[in-house]
C-alpha cells in the first residue's frame, strides 16, 4: 500500500499536500508537472490509483514527497517494484535530486548496488546492529569484518582460509586446494603486524577483480598461480570463473575474450595490493 487516495487522480494525489498548504493553483500545477515529468508519469495524471500498476503507484507516492521540496527525504526501498531498466533510470534521477536540491536523504535498501551508487555515506547493518559506517569506497575496499566484505559487491569478496607464515620478504600465504597442492603467494607490503611474528591461520579476502588474467592487471605487480576452473560464465564485458580455493568457491573476474574452459587449468593473477585479512574466529578485520 502506498497510501494513495483512491478517489483522486494521480495529479491530485501528487499535489494534495500543496493543496492543503494553500499553494497557488498555478504554482501547484507547475510543480506537479515537473515532478510527473521527472518520474515519467506525466501521461498518467488523470488516472486513478486503481488503474495503475504497482510500480506506477510507487512513483506517484514518490512524487507526492518530491513535490513538497522537503529538507529531508526518508526512502524505504522506493525502487523495489520497478522493472530493471526503470530502476536504473530512477536511481540516476534520485542521485540528481540529491545533487541539485542538497536535501539529506535517508535511503533504506537491501540492494547493495543501489547503496554503492547512490550514497555519500553507507551504514551497513546486521540484525539491527551497525557493522560499519563509511563512504562507498571505504566500505568496498576496507570492510571492517567478513560480513561487510561478503555483503558488499556483486559478486562479493572471495573469503578464503589460508596459512600465513613470516618470510624474509614478507608473509607467505598458502591457500589449500582440493587437488592437494596449496597455492603459494607472498605479500610483501600489506600484511598486518599480527601475522608477522609467527605462523597462523587467517581468512583472506580478495575481490573478483583482484583475481584475474594478466591482461587485466594494468602493470601492477602481481603473482600468478595455475588454478583449476570448475565453472566458466561469460557475462558480456567479463568472464567469471569459479575456482575452489581455501575451502570455498572463489570467483575470478577475467577479460571478456579470455580463452578458458571449465575443467581446464589456467594461470590466475593475484593482485595482493587489494587483499584484506580477517580473524577466522571473529571475522573482524586484522
Amino acid at each position: 500500500s502506498y497510501a494513495l487516495f483512491p478517489n483522486m487522480s494521480v495529479e491530485r494525489n501528487i499535489g494534495f499536500g500543496l493543496e492543503v498548504r494553500k499553494v497557488a493553483e498555478a504554482e501547484k500545477k507547475k510543480k506537479v508537472a515537473e515532478v510527473a515529468d521527472l518520474l515519467k508519469i506525466d501521461h498518467l495524471l488523470q488516472r486513478r490509483p486503481a488503474e495503475l500498476s504497482g510500480g506506477q503507484r510507487q512513483r506517484v507516492a514518490m512524487g507526492r514527497a518530491l513535490v513538497r521540496d522537503p529538507k529531508l527525504f526518508l526512502f524505504d526501498e522506493p525502487l523495489s517494484n520497478l522493472d530493471a531498466k526503470l530502476r536504473v533510470t530512477m536511481r540516476t534521477e534520485i542521485k540528481r535530486i540529491h545533487q541539485t536540491t542538497g536535501a539529506s536523504i535517508v535511503y533504506v535498501t537491501h540492494d547493495q548496488i543501489e547503496a554503492m551508487t547512490l550514497a555519500t555515506r553507507i551504514v551497513v547493518m546486521k540484525d539491527g546492529i551497525v557493522q560499519q559506517i563509511g563512504t562507498p569506497h571505504e566500505i568496498y575496499n576496507t570492510p571492517v569484518n567478513a560480513f561487510v566484505a561478503d555483503f558488499m559487491g556483486a559478486p562479493s569478496m572471495n573469503l578464503m582460509k589460508a596459512r600465513a607464515t613470516p618470510a624474509a620478504d614478507g608473509i607467505k600465504l598458502e591457500i589449500p586446494t582440493p587437488q592437494g597442492k596449496a597455492i603459494e603467494l607472498v605479500d610483501t607490503a600489506t600484511a598486518p603486524k599480527v601475522l608477522q611474528s609467527e605462523p597462523s591461520d587467517v581468512l583472506i579476502g580478495l575481490r573478483p577483480e583482484a583475481m584475474t588474467d594478466a591482461e587485466r592487471v594494468n602493470g601492477r605487480t602481481v603473482q600468478q598461480a595455475d588454478c583449476l576452473l570448475e565453472v566458466v560464465e561469460p557475462a558480456g564485458p567479463d568472464t567469471y570463473a569459479v575456482i575452489h580455493l581455501g575451502g570455498t568457491e572463489a570467483i575470478a573476474r577475467l577479460s571478456a575474450d579470455a580463452d578458458v574452459n571449465a575443467g581446464e587449468t589456467a594461470p590466475i593473477a593475484f593482485d595482493l595490493s587489494k587483499i584484506s585479512y580477517f580473524d577466522i574466529a571473529t571475522g573482524n578485520r586484522l
